[in-house]
């Protein structure tokens, strides 16, 4: 069995809406990330042709639930199969974030096949 992760699991909400699962020490510094680095990053990706964060919707970040938790660990055990042998994979996860949203792959129509 999987030893437990180390450090907090946060979920952040654009809008109300679960989007992004991360590790981080504390709330506060969760807080912290999530306006110095998540946030403008958020706005690069797209979901249905839209962008994730519009720049201006409510961002909050909150302890993630267990649903969510159950996501990031597979997503992490994941990658860490993904990445084997690769110096610069997942690690232990302390800079591992899950999506919990359908990402637009780059170059990918709006008019492309539904998922």
């Amino acid at each position: 069995m999987q030893e437990p992760h180390a450090m907090p699991l946060f979920t952040v909400e654009v809008a109300g809406r679960p989007v992004l699962v991360f590790s981080e020490a504390s709330r506060e510094s969760a807080q912290d990330i999530l306006v110095s680095l998540i946030g403008p990053d958020l706005q690069e990706f797209e979901s249905d042709g839209v962008a994730v964060w519009d720049g201006e919707a409510p961002l909050a970040v909150r302890e993630a639930d267990p649903v969510e938790t159950t996501r990031w660990e597979q997503g992490l055990i994941e990658a860490k199969e993904d990445s084997a042998g690769d110096e610069d994979g997942p690690g232990d996860g302390d800079d591992f974030a899950v999506f919990l949203i359908d990402l637009d792959e780059e170059g990918e129509e709006e008019d492309g096949e539904e998922a």
